[in-house]
């Protein structure tokens, strides 16, 4: 066979010694070196051989092995590139090496043998390609695999894992209806009162469900069939026909459907067997790319191997990531950030890469992949099928592969080929045989379509095709056709098949099994049960997973150094509030402040980790299933990282307040202090974790664990002294003992204390004043006996709190014990429970008559594919009547006249050390009736360039000229044009009427009426054929029926000049794309002017557009013409050139491999530069005759009327007044928002009320009634943490999409969140006041509870505005949900309740104290409730004192009293133990707080301001940060951080690489 080939070699370089080499292997990348020498190139690889056998052998260290590998392949390519020159001046390229397929069965063992070779040969070209490593070039795919790095192989060569997949009568059932009502406010409220519980419940128990039970809908009807290893079988369907349903049960994902009947095995294994042992060796590929952002490719890759290589082959994991970047192509980006939507990092097809690779780094032996091409370009997709056909031939895998868009080349590369049309298997054969046997049923397939495109059309009957005559005699609906094929002969050769496999199997006594149990055994640890599915221990997956921990955080820096300045700065400013705390009885309370504030600062710091706990989820899903590890390792891995962070944050933040706190220096007692602040925060962290696993989101984990953590603070022993938890309340006080906080603060109270003695403060002491003898007088702090003025801090404890130190190391180990528990129930909550969804489902209708109608009528059902819903008509997104009646009404859509030309534009971005040009002298234009591709490789600069010409960039500067018409762009341009966004960004709550009726009423020109606009609107649904899914909420539209939406809400704008489209076909099946560019075609042919980017066209797609503006990378234009007929001009233009197209070929695939790989080698050895000839070409230069004759026609044409230009279409008012309609829809329609706020006004309200239940007139109970006031602070977090993350993501939309559109402008964008907030502020508010008011026994008369009542409503408003301007500045989520811990201390610590006025220091109490809105309100509502308060002490409050003989209490202390004008004597008459109540009244008391009955209408006045000034702060930063862009000095301070972190980090970074580099050296001597 290899003679053959090179004699073909040999044929084709004599008879045609100008055709090129195709290097479609090597993904995509630029090919600018020599021809590849078979010879030389088998050189390479046995050195490669050579070293990696030794390396498993010897199992040397890992990352010094490849250096020597990389080593001698240099010095063996050294030794060859001298042949090659010379080989190169008389042996020309030889010819492209073609996939061919044998027709007869006889010749298909020849046949593997053949493809395998041959893909091997074109992905070992070892050309110099720029911006590549040159260990990528000269690798050999198949020969790697024999080596047995990725499995286990025989000793005749063959893979020990061989395991072909089996299905008999699958069928699998999904549950619920196609088209629901949607989930709203009053449904949520409702639901508390048990219907949420009732259904969470029987998701474990579905035997409690009584009733009607819900609607079951096939999903996979009765398939059967056989994938052997070695095969690859392409699953191709429509949207919503079950190609992933049949993918997942295929690869044992069944926890998302309802019912799964029928037989899978895997070779000869069950399904439960391979469930339960071997669940990593069939794995699934989802399309979406889900990985952690800030880990970079290599930490990606690392950590997966980590886990599928066992302790013993664990030199082999840096060889193995080596293979795959060099397949892949991705080496250059192995420190490249992976990345997502939010975090720069490598680009989507890089992207997708890493995914392809982390699921072979699995080492499975089953495969199915999921639309896995999906953001990669043709040529890309078609390396990648070729990779997968070279692992499938070499390792015997079983693969299988649904792919949208595929092209006739990746076609070829399969071996079967399975049809499914809404949940039925219309064809499974022979891939080569199946557009013939459906032609023999009648259907006719069009010139120039695919194989998958003609195949997947046949069950649209949009889309599909009759022979002439045979229009009634073929089937047509799904039924149908899998009728006609369970009577074909194919499906009777399926059936002897598979009968004929398991007959093998049996006589062979499950050999293949057998033999692959041995070799999964052999590749796990010692450690692992041969019946566990993991490869390596737990304590190596803890290990891995502990590594990874390090990665994320360490990879996080602005996080890291957000949580240190606020740890710094929060310590500095709690231990200044508590600096120079007084050594005697008056410090002793505030003390105790201090100490609670220590253990309770960090925690609530901690959580932060909520959300990376739930973000995370679908990542460790994703692995768990690769059988990667466990769950429960990623817990202890996440504990064991945090043990030493949060040790660090300890000893910063314990050391700064114990020492400016003037806690007690004792060496034992401040170690001891620090051991309890850190359990306690560990102790809380795990709390948010556990809360996070048993939260389906991160709105109930935050309101669970918000709620929570008040509970804890109430109940600590610090606001409510333990005595009075206990014995008073009760109902509440059994909360005390399950809250960890209190036996920590009982710890590092009793800590503090014992052994001090407390002398009692020269103001605490009773009597006072002229003639007092010191003998007659007491201490007025509790605990202290009659006549004693200095006890034991033991006796305070005792008689304050009733702690004593002998409960310390109890207490403390306590504390380690609740830990402990939060992590196993968070472990196990982990293993036990998932609420990563299985991907889209029913759609939802907002409720009128319209849907009410529609869901009525429903009769069919759909697939769960990954939001692909079914339309409630029965209809696919495709599947609708012909719509060329409707193109009379194009012309009223698309008006544009006007002609849009650049000329030189560049756009340039700064970078670490200097800057990068994107975009190179780009020229062009665009006019009515032409509608443009641009296209271009990943990375050319496609939409760098869509942006720059909408005027949509915001960093870097652009250079050139863009004119409309011959004039500059006015300030209208970009309201006059439209863009549709490659990401759908839209409002997920509203309808795609409203949708579309917002874009017209806000954007369409002011002077148009309105109904004139809604008519337009009709227009705009009807022609894109959304009629019946008017009603439906964005958020639950496919993919297709998106992408429609988001053009349409374009088109609803009515673009007055050109249109813009980012990718409108990318994720869409064939049948989707064609009719997206169908429909643009016919807005083309109406006069609108398309300028859109566009990654895999078909043959059929790329004739739709008229012209094509091509880009190599940089942003070098090498081609901009028209497209010609079947693609002529573009083929003529390249012919000329010495670069001729095959007759078949199709031409966008052509341009880009030909961009890819360059030109023919002019006379000097070199390939022809792209760029070059496209600057000297004639073409190029009639483009700029062009361009010039454009501008200076339409500069004389005749002027527009002159007219005021405005920016936004709408007046201002016009815009607020929608938007907020939208807001408060969104309110109702996303009921988990308003819901938790809601359900937190309730808790607390109770929780608040019913804890200080009726307080009387006692002392304590001043003190009591200050803290139930101050109780509603705590609301405060949990409002914040839900207030922000709904600002910051309609601020993301309003930024990403509605502004540079020019919907609406800032001023409406902040009056509309503003006003939104109001209603529900109300609503909470009076909830809780009537929850807490009237049960904490406050007074009731109408004067006093109607001001509290006004205060409650402020504060509640206050809340919400004050997230609101917070998250105006903040440039991530990350800095603001860091930075908001230090808003909320500042808040809750400097009102005069935790450190009375008196006692703040003389730098906080004469500005901060003011400047806090909390002391404002806290007074106003004390000064209300205490005014007419008379004060009653009871007799373990009062002081006791004897009064000198022959004296009454009153003659001895008449005088104090008067002169101190507070507290009274109870028994004046008395000659001994007098009786001293320090209050008389509660004007009294709150003389002591710097308080005044008389200014509560003041402080309500002042609150008030700040209320407003909250509003005029987000209509301020909005407009300063977000839209002038302003940094106030802010990014100069954290860029002044950085570079200092970044220089330590540096340093150390240097030190390591230094050390690294010696143990190189000593290693290779």
């Amino acid at each position: 066979m290899q003679q053959n080939l090179e004699a073909d070699t040999s044929e084709a370089t004599t008879a045609n010694p100008s055709s090129r080499p195709s290097r479609e292997g090597t993904w995509g990348e630029r090919d600018a070196g020599l021809p590849v020498d078979r010879n030389s190139a088998m050189q390479d690889f046995e050195v490669l051989r050579e070293e990696l056998t030794r390396l498993s052998l010897q199992g040397s260290s890992n990352r010094d092995s490849v250096g020597t590998v990389r080593n001698r392949l240099s010095q063996a390519r050294s030794i060859t590139s001298q042949r090659r020159q010379s080989l190169a001046r008389s042996v020309t390229s030889p010819k492209r090496m073609s996939f061919a397929r044998s027709p007869t069965p006889q010749s298909a063992g020849n046949q593997l043998a053949t493809r395998t070779k041959t893909t091997e040969t074109e992905f070992s070209d070892d050309e110099t390609t720029p911006g590549v490593d040159e260990d990528e070039k000269g690798f050999e795919l198949g020969s790697f695999l024999k080596e047995g790095h990725f499995e286990k192989r025989t000793e005749a060569g063959e893979s020990a894992k061989k395991v072909g997949v089996i299905y008999k009568n699958l069928t699998v059932k999904g549950v619920g209806a196609t088209a629901v009502f949607a989930r709203t406010l009053p449904d949520a409220v409702l639901g508390t009162l048990g219907p949420d519980f009732y259904n969470f419940v029987c998701r474990f128990v579905p035997q409690l469900r009584f009733g009607r039970k819900p609607p079951m809908r096939d999903l996979v009807h009765d398939f059967t069939g056989l994938v052997k290893h070695g095969e690859m079988m392409l699953v191709l369907g429509r949207p919503g026909s079950g190609c992933s349903s049949f993918l997942k049960t295929v690869a044992n994902h069944r926890s998302g459907f309802a019912q799964v009947t029928g037989d899978v095995s895997y070779g000869g294994l069950s399904a439960k067997e391979q469930a339960k042992s071997y669940k990593g060796e069939v794995t699934y590929n989802p399309e979406a790319d889900q990985h952690f952002p800030t880990l970079n490719v290599w930490q990606t890759l690392k950590f997966s191997l980590m886990n599928k290589t066992k302790k013993h082959s664990a030199s082999e994991i840096p060889v193995l990531i080596d293979a795959l970047l060099k397949v892949f192509g991705i080496k250059h980006t192995v420190d490249t950030l992976v990345g997502n939507e939010y975090v720069p990092g490598v680009s989507g097809g890089e992207r997708k890469r890493v995914g392809i690779a982390e699921t072979l780094a699995t080492k499975s032996s089953v495969t199915c992949w999921d639309n896995s091409t999906r953001g990669l370009d043709a040529s890309t997709a078609l390396d990648y099928a070729r990779s997968l056909r070279i692992m499938t031939d070499v390792s015997n895998r079983t693969t299988l592969v649904t792919l949208y868009q595929a092209g006739e080349d990746i076609y070829e590369l399969m071996d079967k080929v399975l049809v499914i049309e809404q949940g039925r298997m219309i064809y499974q054969g022979p891939a080569r045989e199946a557009k013939a046997y459906f032609q023999n049923l009648g259907f006719h397939c069009p010139h120039r379509v695919t194989t998958p495109d003609f195949l997947t059309s046949i069950g649209d009957p949009n889309e599909r095709r009759f022979e002439s005559g045979r229009e009634f005699e073929a089937p047509k609906t799904a039924e149908e056709l899998e009728k006609t094929f369970r009577k074909s002969d194919y499906y009777k050769k399926l059936l002897a098949e598979v009968n004929e496999y398991e007959t093998d199997l049996q006589q062979s006594d499950l050999a293949d099994a057998r033999r692959f149990q041995e070799a999964v055994g052999e590749t796990k640890s010692k450690h692992v049960s041969q019946k566990s599915s993991y490869t390596v221990s737990f304590f190596a997956q803890v290990r891995a997973c502990t590594l990874r921990e390090f990665w994320l955080f360490w990879g996080d820096k602005t996080e890291m150094k957000t949580k240190l300045f606020l740890i710094i700065s929060i310590g500095l400013i709690v231990g200044s509030l508590f600096y120079g705390e007084s050594l005697d009885s008056s410090g002793a309370f505030s003390r105790g402040g201090a100490l609670f504030m220590s253990i309770l600062f960090l925690g609530w710091l901690q959580m932060a980790e909520l959300i990376k706990a739930v973000s995370g989820r679908v990542v460790v899903a994703r692995h768990r299933e690769y059988a990667f590890y466990r769950p429960s390792a990623v817990v202890i891995g996440r504990v064991l990282l945090d043990i030493p962070v949060l040790f660090v944050q300890v000893i910063i933040f314990g050391i700064i307040m114990y020492f400016m706190s003037s806690l007690d220096v004792d060496v034992s007692k401040f170690f001891i202090f620090l051991l309890f602040v850190y359990t306690t925060a560990l102790c809380l962290t795990a709390l948010y974790r556990m809360f996070a696993s048993i939260s389906s989101t991160i709105d109930d984990a935050v309101r669970f664990s918000g709620i929570t953590f008040n509970l804890y603070c109430i109940f600590t022993g610090y606001v409510l002294p333990k005595p009075q938890l206990i014995d008073q309340y009760i109902w509440f006080g059994w909360i005390y003992y399950v809250t960890p906080l209190s036996y920590a603060f009982e710890g590092v109270l009793s800590n503090e204390f014992s052994g001090r003695q407390l002398p009692c403060s020269p103001s605490q002491l009773i009597p006072q004043g002229p003639g007092v003898e010191r003998q007659y007088q007491s201490c007025g702090t509790t605990g202290y006996p009659l006549g004693q003025t200095s006890i034991d801090g033991s006796q305070y404890l005792q008689a304050n709190y009733s702690y004593t130190r002998d409960h310390l190391w109890r207490n403390f180990g306590v504390v380690i014990a609740f830990t402990v528990l939060y992590i196993l129930l968070t472990a196990l909550a982990s293993e036990l429970l998932s609420f990563v969804g299985g991907g889209g489902g029913a759609l939802l209708f907002k409720k009128t008559k319209h849907s009410a109608k529609v869901m009525k009528e429903e009769t069919s059902l759909s697939d769960e594919e990954k939001g692909e819903s079914v339309p409630v008509n029965g209809l696919t997104s495709t599947e609708r009547p012909d719509a060329n009646g409707k193109d009379t009404d194009m012309t009223q859509i698309a008006k544009s006249e006007s002609i849009f030309t650049w000329n030189n534009v560049e756009f340039t971005v700064p970078v670490p050390g200097g800057s990068r040009k994107l975009l190179n002298k780009v020229n062009g234009y665009a006019k009515p009736g032409v509608m443009i591709a641009l296209m271009g490789a990943s990375g050319a600069g496609k939409t760098t360039l869509l942006n720059t010409l909408a005027q949509r960039q915001r960093m870097g500067v652009v250079s050139g000229e863009m004119l409309l018409d011959g004039r500059p762009l006015g300030p209208g341009f970009q309201r006059g044009t439209g863009f549709v966004e490659q990401m759908d960004l839209h409002d997920g709550s509203a309808t795609i009427r409203e949708a579309l009726e917002f874009s017209a009423m806000l954007r369409q020109d002011r002077q148009i009426p309105k109904a004139e606009k809604l008519a337009y609107v009709d227009k705009i649904i009807d022609l894109l054929e959304l009629e019946e899914i008017q009603d439906a909420l964005i958020l639950s539209l496919g993919v297709e029926q998106k992408k429609r939406l988001t053009i349409g809400v374009e088109l609803a704008a009515q673009p007055e000049t050109l249109l813009f489209l980012d990718e409108p076909t990318s994720g869409l099946d064939s049948q989707s794309a064609y009719s997206i560019v169908r429909f643009l075609k016919k807005l083309t042919q109406a006069g609108q002017a398309i300028v859109c980017t566009i990654h895999q066209p078909s043959s059929v797609l790329i004739q739709q557009f008229d012209m094509i503006l091509a880009l190599n990378p940089g942003g070098n234009t090498f081609y901009f013409g028209p497209v010609g007929d079947n693609g002529s001009a573009v083929v003529k233009y390249f012919a000329d050139r010495g670069t001729v197209c095959p007759p078949e070929k199709n031409v966008a695939e052509f341009i880009l491999e030909t961009a890819a790989k360059g030109g023919n080698r002019g006379t000097d050895g070199k390939r022809l530069n792209w760029n070059k000839e496209w600057q000297r070409s004639q073409e190029n230069i009639h483009l700029l005759k062009q361009i010039e004759h454009f501008k200076s026609e339409r500069l004389h044409a005749e002027e527009p009327k002159a007219s005021t230009q405005h920016a936004f279409a709408a007046p201002v008012w016009l815009q607020a007044y929608l938007l907020t309609m939208r807001m408060f829809a969104q309110h109702w329609r996303e009921p988990s928002y308003i819901y938790g706020k809601i359900f937190t006004s309730v808790i607390v309200g109770i929780f608040n009320g019913f804890t200080f239940w009726q307080l009387d007139n006692s002392v304590i109970s001043l003190t009591l009634r200050m803290f139930t006031n101050f109780l509603i602070l705590l609301v405060a977090p949990t409002f914040l943490n839900a207030v922000l993350p709904k600002f910051y993501m309609n601020r993301a939309l309003w930024e990403a999409r509605e502004l540079p559109s020019r919907t609406y402008g800032w001023v409406a964008f902040c009056t509309a969140q503003v006003i939104s907030e109001i209603p529900a502020a109300i609503f909470c508010s009076v909830l809780y006041w009537l929850c807490w008011y009237y049960a904490s026994g406050l007074p009731t008369d109408s004067s006093t509870a109607g001001y509290v009542f006004l205060m409650t409503m402020l504060f509640f408003l206050f809340q919400a505005s004050w997230g609101q301007w917070i998250c105006a500045f903040a440039p991530n989520f990350t800095v603001i949900s860091n930075v908001l811990p230090f808003f909320l201390v500042m808040f809750s610590l400097f009102n005069g309740v935790i450190r009375p006025y008196d006692q703040l220091s003389v730098f906080w109490r004469y500005w901060l104290y003011y400047l806090n809105p909390a002391t404002y309100w806290i007074g106003g509502v004390l000064s209300a409730t205490m005014r007419d308060l008379r004060v009653t002490c009871k007799s373990t409050e009062l002081t006791f004192f004897n009064s000198p003989p022959n004296q009454t209490c009153s003659s001895y202390a008449g005088d104090f009293v008067r002169q101190a004008a507070r507290g009274y004597l109870t028994n004046p008459s008395a000659t001994s133990e007098c009786g001293y109540c320090p209050y008389a009244t509660g004007p009294e008391y709150l003389a002591s707080l710097n308080l005044k009955t008389d200014e509560k209408w003041r402080d309500f006045g002042i609150f008030l301001a700040f209320c407003i000034s909250n509003w005029a702060l987000v209509y301020f930063l909005i407009y300063t940060v977000r839209v002038k862009g302003w940094t106030f000095g802010i990014g100069f301070l954290f860029g002044l951080g950085g570079k200092v972190v970044g220089a330590v980090t540096g340093a150390l970074g240097r030190l390591f690489r230094k050390k690294e580099m010696e143990a190189d050296e000593k290693i290779e001597a």
